[in-house]
């Protein structure tokens, strides 16, 4: 292999945000839902942990007003670009820590989402509890909290839990073929997922260009969100295992929470 590889950054979305979209994008399966939701309770929207826009762009085409709230601001700017495509569409950009404090008033949404993980990658159970806490404080009273994560089985995670595993290949833009790896170790007691990724892909002289990350995720249980979320302020939610509010059990994919500041 020839060629340096890209140094790990202290944003671990900065050297990817490309080659995650082309990873990405065409994951849909939780965009009905969230449109859903949005039609039922009305905007304005925010999405914290947005990145480049893969869900709140499609309700922004809705006709909706969406927030997206991003540490990246590579991500971010993807995001804006992005946004410049639709027309009249109310999209608005906050660069900021999802754990807060925000620069949003109070009582300012009316549907607030962490989609497809988002919340994980926060490292401690005290950053996750800061993130839901600052959301339901941005959140209108009668507005609905949305979290998507994947349900923390013994069995899932120990698939995850292995050495270095090829997770799929995509085409660029040029057509060239990008391979991505992952290696990921799992860590019971902090419940975290020490997650290194890499993007490989073959120049024109036949030598490969390497493009790495890594981060830490923290997943979550069912019973725990409970308190999180109790301890957040919210009153009232309902957890399920699917995008299609399949009942939540032990061999769900998904933990699906719908939250409420307010009894109904």
């Amino acid at each position: 292999m020839s060629g340096a590889d890209d140094p790990i950054p202290n944003d671990p979305y900065a050297p990817i945000a490309a080659l995650y979209d082309l990873e990405h994008d065409t994951f849909t399966d939780d965009i009905a839902l969230l449109r859903n939701i949005v039609e039922i309770v009305g905007d304005p929207v925010v999405e914290l942990g947005c990145g480049s826009g893969r869900v709140l762009l499609p309700i922004a085409s809705d006709g909706f007003a969406v927030t997206g709230i991003d540490a990246s601001a590579e991500m971010l700017n993807r995001l804006d670009v992005r946004a410049r495509d639709l027309d009249d569409a109310q999209v608005t950009l906050v660069h900021a820590d999802m754990r807060g404090p925000l620069p949003i008033d109070a009582s300012t949404f009316g549907v607030a989402i962490f989609s497809l993980n988002g919340l994980m990658h926060l490292e401690t159970q005290a950053d996750q509890l800061a993130a839901l806490t600052e959301a339901a404080r941005i959140l209108d009273p009668r507005g609905q909290l949305v979290i998507d994560l994947f349900n923390p089985t013994p069995s899932y995670l120990s698939g995850l839990d292995h050495g270095a595993h090829l997770e799929g290949i995509w085409r660029d833009d040029a057509g060239r073929e990008v391979e991505k790896w992952s290696h990921r170790v799992i860590h019971p007691a902090t419940q975290t997922i020490g997650t290194r990724i890499w993007y490989d892909s073959m120049r024109e002289d036949g030598s490969i260009h390497r493009v790495r990350s890594a981060f830490t995720l923290r997943y979550i249980h069912a019973a725990e969100l409970e308190l999180m979320l109790e301890r957040a302020g919210f009153v009232e939610w309902k957890f399920y295992g699917s995008y299609e509010l399949d009942p939540f059990n032990d061999a769900s994919d998904r933990l699906i929470a719908l939250a409420e500041l307010t009894p109904s």
